[in-house]
């Protein structure tokens, strides 16, 4: 892409897009922040002068009318769909960060509108990006670790009071559910990127406190339609762990999505291998530390997944996360969640 950057436009100051969205639309080298809107006068003022953005507004609606390219969608699911609608509407693209919407239904509205109004939707699915991620995929679309045998997506971590402690996050009628939702929904679109289409889940969890009124951990076992199963092992109440296991007939990858690195690729483990891998791991981190990359690493993430939904803007290609895409992904958080209600196998809308 040559020439300016892309005109970006921010709805919502909230944790996400002032961890995600702005840092990355800093780093982006083809679209800029020019205007961002908050029903929150505060907040608008301070997350203007942290980025530098000249143009606020507390009605979203009206910052619509700066004719923007992308309008970056930050506010609570429940109103992903009306905000990104309204913003296509205007003619504008739309990245809407995960998930799309808080139900299959309300996301393929979402499709039909992007298709009428000839405009990209994205979903932000960030994860994609790691660099490790991206390695792990190409070995294995190059047939390096053979035939699909099986995949794991682990991610152990606390109730995210230290990210958000906003009403909406808290009720599954506006949030869309609990730990699948929200950070399940990471890691199922990890497993649909390297496993495909799901044909059957059953599913085991839920509020396990019996206090808090959304799952906060489950378990789910997927069947590939292309051969090969996934388990997806989330949580909100064990020690931080974030792992994702590729396994093939002829090799395994492993990825530490902690520290964003492969860890094995393509060959059986054995302890010395063991040694130098966690060495290295010791080495890259330290790099990252005193580079202070360590600390900052999802900016960058954010900024990939901009420009290249930038170039697919300017190029008039499909976005790199369709809207498609993300509601694969909101199907199978359904059945998940259908699966737990109901204590029975659920076939997954091909």
């Amino acid at each position: 892409m040559t020439g300016p950057r892309l005109r970006a436009g921010v709805v919502g100051c909230g944790p996400i897009a002032q961890r995600g969205h702005l840092p990355g639309l800093a780093r982006s080298k083809k679209a800029q922040v020019v205007a961002i809107a908050d029903l929150d006068p505060k907040a608008l003022e301070k997350t203007a002068k942290r980025f530098h953005v000249q143009k606020t507004f507390t009605d979203y609606k009206i910052m619509l009318d700066e004719k923007l390219d992308i309008v970056h969608v930050c506010v609570p699911n429940h109103l992903h769909s009306r905000v990104a609608i309204d913003a296509m509407g205007h003619g504008s693209n739309v990245l809407v960060e995960k998930p799309l919407a808080t139900s299959v239904e309300e996301a393929k509205q979402m499709v039909k509108v992007a298709q009428e109004m000839n405009v990209k939707l994205c979903e932000a699915k960030q994860y994609r990006y790691i660099p490790a991620v991206q390695r792990a995929l190409r070995i294995y679309s190059e047939g390096r670790l053979g035939k699909l045998v099986s995949m794991q997506a682990q991610w152990h971590t606390d109730i995210p009071l230290t990210w958000s402690h906003a009403e909406w996050y808290y009720d599954p009628q506006k949030s869309g559910g609990g730990i699948v939702s929200d950070i399940g929904i990471h890691m199922l679109d990890l497993l649909l990127l390297f496993g495909g289409p799901v044909k059957r889940v059953s599913a085991a969890g839920g509020d396990y406190l019996g206090t808090m009124g959304f799952d906060t951990s489950v378990q789910a076992l997927l069947e590939f339609s292309g051969g090969g199963t996934g388990f997806l092992d989330v949580s909100w109440l064990a020690p931080y762990s974030k792992m994702l296991d590729i396994v093939g007939t002829a090799g395994i990858a492993t990825i530490d999505m902690q520290y964003y690195s492969l860890l094995h690729a393509n060959y059986s483990r054995n302890p010395m291998r063991d040694f130098f891998h966690d060495a290295r791991k010791i080495m890259r981190t330290a790099r990252r530390v005193v580079n202070k990359d360590f600390f900052d690493s999802l900016p960058a993430l954010y900024a990939a997944l901009i420009d290249d939904l930038a170039d697919s803007i300017t190029s008039n290609k499909p976005p790199p996360i369709t809207g498609e895409i993300a509601i694969r992904a909101l199907e199978l958080k359904e059945a998940i969640y259908k699966s737990i209600a109901d204590k029975r196998e659920v076939l997954v809308v091909a």
